[in-house]
């Protein structure tokens, strides 16, 4: 809450300040020296917001178009490389026939995580995954911080699992 409060201060502190040195009530540059420079407002947050104000008022927007279009392109690239990540993740170890040794190995194992024998049908997978997660979620087991730790770390390997089935069956599905 002291959080709050201090960030309230400075912000009180900006507006009262801003008014004695030649700006509006609301610590914005008066027309004249608009475009100059920018103003510190000695808050951060209010600085990137006057600042991303300002830019979107502009009415030449060269610079904030610039700007949006690399943001743009970077989010793009890693959208890109999150999408090539995920199918060398899922796709390259059963996206062909048949499993290979290896790949047949860690499927039997997360066949095996969730208590289920190997290459179970997906409606029993399904079901036995939603009651081991209903029991080790860890919000149901946090009377104790050991306790919900060890919630946490089963609950994920039962995900882990879970998307290792899923991933074989989709991929199976579509051969």
């Amino acid at each position: 809450m002291d959080q709050i409060f201090d960030r309230l201060e400075r912000l009180v502190k900006a507006w009262i300040n801003s008014g004695a040195s030649g700006g509006d009530a609301y610590g914005r540059e008066t027309a004249s020296g608009r475009g100059a420079s920018r103003r510190s407002y000695g808050d951060p947050d209010l600085d990137a917001a006057m600042a991303e104000l300002d830019d979107f008022l502009d009415t030449s927007k060269t610079e904030t178009e610039r700007r949006e279009a690399e943001e743009r392109k970077a989010q793009e690239e890693r959208d890109r490389r999150a999408r090539e990540q995920r199918s060398r993740a899922q796709g390259s170890s059963w996206s062909g026939g048949a499993p290979n040794a290896s790949t047949s190995a860690v499927i039997e194992d997360a066949y095996r995580y969730l208590g289920l024998a190997p290459y179970s049908p997906f409606a029993e997978v399904k079901a036995t995954y939603k009651k081991l997660l209903f029991k080790y979620h860890p919000d149901r087991n946090a009377s104790s911080p050991d306790q919900l730790k060890r919630a946490t770390e089963t609950s994920t390997r039962i995900n882990n699992a879970y998307q290792i089935i899923e991933a074989y069956e989709e991929a199976r599905k579509a051969r």
